[in-house]
């Protein structure tokens, strides 16, 4: 195998791992890619007053109230634009490295191939975390109940 054919390969290989990460990455509970995280209460009067068993209750249930109605943010949306802007960005960075090596063409395709799969990576990364929306709903779902929300973990 030549060199280009072995570059080529190793880019390809590359991004067919990535994208397989993506996809397992994205499940979750309905919807969140993410779901060890939760909101850490403040021990204000009301969290005194009803304990950590009841609030732990009153946590899930805005937790699945927010599954229900929280708008949910399109990880298949954000993997396209991540995946697409990663790979521009990564051709043209690989045209010209390409050009001064002597191969435009390859180098553009080189750094298509890994401009989308750092793309894809970011998705993966961003699906870790809390969607802002789905955050909101349930922080103010506690608040209505006196709850104060310090921070996720």
């Amino acid at each position: 195998m030549t060199r280009h054919h072995s570059t080529l390969a190793v880019s390809f290989s590359i991004l067919l791992l990535i994208g397989g990460l993506a996809c397992a990455g994205s499940g979750g509970s309905a919807g969140r890619g993410w779901s060890n995280q939760r909101p850490q209460l403040y021990p204000n009067t009301h969290y005194r007053e009803v304990g950590p068993e009841r609030a732990n209750l009153d946590v899930e249930n805005c937790m699945y109230q927010a599954d229900r109605g929280a708008p949910q943010d399109s990880v298949a949306k954000d993997a396209a634009v991540n995946t697409l802007g990663g790979a521009a960005a990564g051709a043209a960075l690989g045209a010209i490295g390409g050009a001064i090596a002597g191969n435009a063409g390859t180098g553009a395709a080189v750094g298509a191939a890994l401009g989308g799969t750092a793309g894809a990576g970011k998705t993966v990364i961003d699906s870790s975390k809390p969607q802002e929306t789905y955050k909101g709903y349930v922080e103010a779902c506690l608040r209505d109940r006196g709850y104060d929300v310090i921070g996720w973990r």
